[in-house]
């Protein structure tokens, strides 16, 4: 059986929870995916794309859940903060 990883912000409980979902459960489900990575030994997941990554997916739950964006602490690499 195939898993897909997910994450979402749950705004009763004001916690960030993340963990698998059969496939199946998606089988119709048109999805809006605005980020890929290549994965392979010319394009390896190294420390920064880990950051990028991380970073963006809680910018992506931040534009759903505005009351987050108060706490977000996520900088560009080079010390200045983003913001929404």
């Amino acid at each position: 059986m195939t898993e897909y990883f997910v994450s979402y912000y749950d705004a009763e409980s004001r916690t960030i929870k993340t963990g698998f979902v059969d496939a199946r459960v998606f089988k119709d489900v048109r999805m809006n995916l605005a980020m890929e990575h290549e994965v392979g030994a010319n394009n390896p997941i190294t420390d920064e794309f880990a950051r990028r990554f991380g970073g963006a997916a809680l910018l992506w739950l931040a534009t759903q859940y505005p009351e987050l964006r108060q706490y977000l602490q996520v900088t560009d690499g080079k010390g200045g903060k983003i913001t929404l």
